[in-house]
C-alpha cells in the first residue's frame, strides 16, 4: 500500500478542515508512511489504527495540532520498519512451561487495572503500537530449538479486543502471529493476560503501568514516570533483558524441592478451570493491624486464613495442607530485569495441627522467614541451573518426560494451592486520579480448586480467589473468618463461568 491508496480515508478525515488543518494531516500520515515496513495487510491495519484514533480525536474536540502532537509517529520508533530478528534463551524459570503445556498445561496469571472513566478502544491501541517497542521479549513469539524453546522477535501488530470470554482461556503460540500475552478492555478495565514464559507479576506490572501511562498521554491527561512505568521511547536497558537465575552466588545447591503431597480442597473439579473469580476488597490498615496483632506480615495472616479454611474444607483428618507462596527475588539485589526472576516454597502444616490464628500466623511468619531467605532461594536457583545444565544437550523431545519427573517440585500434586502477593502498586501521582483499583488472579492448575492474590493499591488491598470447582465451601469459610476477625470487606464475584 501506498499512501494514495489511503486517500479516501485521509479526505474523510479532513472533510471541513481549513487548509492549515488538512495539510497538517496529510504531512502526518506521509511521515507515518516513512516509519512502516510491513507488508499491505499489515501496513492497513496499522493506518486503520490511526485513522480510528484521528475520528475519536476529532469527534471529541482535539484540534487537529493537538492530535498529530500527541500521535506523533516518531513514538514508533524503528518497530514497524526494522525486520531484523532477536533471539532470547527462556530464563530458567521459564524454560519448563512450554514442555509442561504437552500435558495440557499453560500457565497463565492476569492483571488488570480499573479506571475512572470508560476505556477508549481506539486510543488504548495506539498506546499498545508505541508501547510495545519497549519490550522486546514481550514483542517475540515462541519457538521450539532442537534442545529447548527460545523467544523470536517478531513486529507482527497485536491487537486491542474487547473482553467478550472466560479469563486466562489457553493462548495459541503454534502460528507466528500469536506472542505470548493479550490486551483486553472492558467498560473502565485495562486487562492483560500473560504466558508466564514471557515475565512474572513484577514484570507484568511494569508492562500495564507503562501502557496505562501512555493510554493516559494520549488522552492528554497528566502522567509520569517511575520505575514501574518506563518512557516507551527510551531505549531499552541491558538490564531489564537478563536472565538472572544463573547469577546466584550459591555455593552448594538446594538438594531438593519439597516433594510430599498435599491434601487437596473437597469439590468436583470443573471442566474449565476458571470457573469463578472472587474478590474480597478491604482497607489495608484493617488488616495490616490484624497481621500486627498475631505477629506476623499480611502475607503470613492471609496464609494462615487460608490454612483455616483449607481445613474446613478437607475432608481427610490426616495429612499435609501445603500452599505455594512465590519470592521475588529482585528484592534481595535490586535487578530491574523484567524477565521471571521469582523462586517458590510452600507454607505446610499437618491438617490435624491447623490451629488457631493467635498460634498458627506466628509459625507461618516462622516459615517464611526460613524458607523465604535469600540463602535458601540461591540454593534452590542453584539447583534449577544444574539440571538444566545437566539437560542442556538433550534433545527437545527427550526432554518432555524428563522434566516431569526432575521438575516434580512444580508437580501441583504437592500443592493445595498458590498465594502470590504482589504488594503495593505505586503509580507517579499525575496518574494516582485516574485509577481506581488493581486486580491480579492466577489460574488453577488441576488438581487444585483454587489458587489466590494479593494485590494493593493506595489504602484497599484485594484478596482474589479463583475456583475450579463450583463448590463454594472454600471462599465462603475465608469470608467468614476475615469478617468474625474485625475486615469490612466489599465483596465482588463473577458468575459461574460456563465452558
Amino acid at each position: 500500500m501506498r499512501k494514495k491508496e489511503y486517500d479516501p480515508k485521509i479526505r474523510k478525515l479532513k472533510g471541513g478542515l481549513n487548509e492549515k488543518d488538512s495539510r497538517m494531516i496529510e504531512a502526518f500520515f506521509a511521515s507515518l508512511e516513512e516509519r512502516i515496513d510491513l507488508n499491505i495487510l499489515k501496513r492497513n491495519l496499522l493506518f486503520d489504527h490511526f485513522c480510528n484514533a484521528f475520528d475519536y480525536y476529532l469527534d471529541h474536540g482535539y484540534s487537529v495540532k493537538k492530535i498529530v502532537s500527541l500521535m506523533d509517529p516518531e513514538h514508533l520508533g524503528s518497530f514497524y520498519k526494522d525486520n531484523k530478528r532477536s533471539y532470547f534463551s527462556l530464563d530458567n524459570a521459564a524454560i519448563v512451561y512450554p514442555l509442561g503445556m504437552k500435558y495440557g498445561q499453560m500457565p497463565l496469571f492476569r492483571l488488570s487495572v480499573d479506571l475512572k472513566e470508560d476505556i477508549v478502544p481506539s486510543i488504548l491501541q495506539i498506546a499498545l503500537d508505541f508501547t510495545i517497542k519497549r519490550f522486546p521479549t514481550f514483542s517475540a513469539v515462541i519457538k521450539s530449538g532442537l534442545f529447548w524453546h527460545y523467544l523470536e522477535t517478531t513486529n507482527n501488530i497485536l491487537l486491542v479486543e474487547e473482553e467478550k470470554d472466560i479469563p486466562c482461556k489457553p493462548i495459541s503460540i503454534v502460528l507466528r502471529s500469536f506472542r505470548s500475552f493479550r490486551v483486553f478492555y472492558y467498560k473502565k478495565r485495562i486487562s492483560i493476560e500473560y504466558f508466564h514464559v514471557l515475565t512474572d507479576g513484577t514484570g507484568g506490572t511494569i508492562f500495564l503501568n507503562t501502557l496505562l501511562g501512555e493510554y493516559l498521554r494520549l488522552l492528554d491527561h497528566p502522567h509520569g514516570y517511575a520505575e514501574n512505568v518506563l518512557n516507551v521511547d527510551e531505549a531499552v536497558k541491558p538490564e531489564e533483558l537478563v536472565n538472572e537465575f544463573p547469577k546466584t552466588t550459591a555455593t552448594k545447591d538446594y538438594g531438593t524441592f519439597l516433594d510430599k503431597t498435599s491434601l487437596q480442597l473437597d469439590g468436583k473439579l470443573d471442566k474449565i478451570e476458571m470457573k469463578r473469580i472472587i474478590h474480597y476488597d478491604m482497607p489495608i490498615a484493617e488488616i495490616k493491624e490484624a497481621a500486627r496483632k498475631y505477629g506476623g506480615s499480611i502475607t503470613a495472616y492471609v496464609l494462615s486464613v487460608l490454612l483455616q479454611a483449607s481445613r474446613k474444607c478437607i475432608s481427610a483428618k490426616k495429612g499435609l495442607v501445603n500452599i505455594q507462596v512465590p519470592v521475588n527475588m529482585r528484592k534481595f539485589n535490586g535487578s530491574k530485569t523484567l524477565r521471571n526472576y521469582s523462586m517458590y516454597f510452600s507454607a505446610s502444616k499437618e491438617i490435624s495441627e491447623i490451629g488457631e490464628l493467635e498460634d498458627l500466623v506466628p509459625e507461618i511468619q516462622a516459615q517464611i522467614k526460613e524458607k523465604g531467605s535469600q540463602a535458601i532461594m540461591d540454593q534452590m536457583m542453584a539447583t534449577t541451573e544444574k539440571v538444566i545444565q545437566a539437560l542442556q544437550h538433550v534433545p527437545i523431545f527427550l526432554k518432555i518426560p524428563v522434566m516431569q519427573i526432575v521438575y516434580g517440585w512444580l508437580g501441583n500434586n504437592i500443592i493445595a494451592s498458590c498465594l502470590s502477593n504482589l504488594g503495593v502498586i505505586e503509580v507517579p501521582d499525575e496518574m494516582e486520579p485516574y485509577v481506581d483499583h488493581y486486580d491480579f488472579l492466577l489460574v488453577p492448575a488441576r488438581p487444585n480448586r483454587a489458587t489466590s492474590t494479593l494485590i494493593s493499591f493506595r489504602d484497599r488491598l484485594r484478596l482474589t480467589i479463583t475456583k475450579a470447582t463450583a463448590d463454594p465451601s472454600y471462599e465462603e469459610e475465608v469470608y467468614r473468618i476475615l469478617q468474625e476477625d474485625g475486615m469490612h470487606i466489599r465483596l465482588e464475584g463473577s458468575e459461574e463461568y460456563e465452558p
